[in-house]
């Protein structure tokens, strides 16, 4: 599979993941949710636009910009550190629809990350370097997708950690 290929399959996790994000947007009536939906929705946008550049790039030169890939995303440090603010600013109240977008987009989340990172294996250099940067973007979005989900489940768990037993003792 060459570097043509690769970019072209992640075009299409990409677009998938980008048009469920946007679908979210329109669904959540709650403007912190909006405005998370539009942020991941932005982002993977910006993946779309990086990834058609670079196949172009590719044809005309044969090489690509890795510091043109970059994410507004936090890192896991930095969402860590701020659960708590987070926590406060979580509705009470999360539809369905809610959960049902966000345990869909974990899912799609999840199979984007496995496409690029089993891609990075087969690849060198540069292509390497690019795929290996979308990895950990997108292992941001997970852990992002996967707070949320907790949240609005209330399952107990926080950040994949329980924080209250749901069983009895």
């Amino acid at each position: 599979m060459d570097s043509t290929e690769i970019f072209i399959e992640a075009l299409q996790y990409e677009e998938k993941i980008r048009d469920l994000y946007l679908s979210g947007v329109d669904i959540v009536d709650d403007k912190r949710g909006k405005a998370l939906f539009q942020s991941l929705a932005d982002d993977e946008q910006s993946h779309i636009d990086f990834l058609n550049y670079s196949l172009d790039i590719l044809k005309r030169y044969g090489t690509i910009e890795v510091d043109k890939l970059t994410t507004p995303i936090p890192t896991q440090e930095k969402i860590l550190s701020s659960i708590e603010t987070m926590k406060a600013k979580i509705p009470e109240r999360m539809l369905g629809d809610v959960k049902r977008v966000l345990t869909s987009a974990l899912q799609l989340e999840l199979e984007t990350s496995a496409y690029y990172l089993d891609a990075s294996k087969k690849t060198e250099g540069t292509i390497k370097t690019i795929l290996e940067k979308f990895v950990e973007i997108e292992n941001r979005h997970v852990e992002v997708v996967q707070i949320e989900l907790d949240c609005a489940s209330k399952s107990g768990h926080w950040f994949n950690f329980m924080e209250i037993s749901m069983e009895l003792e």
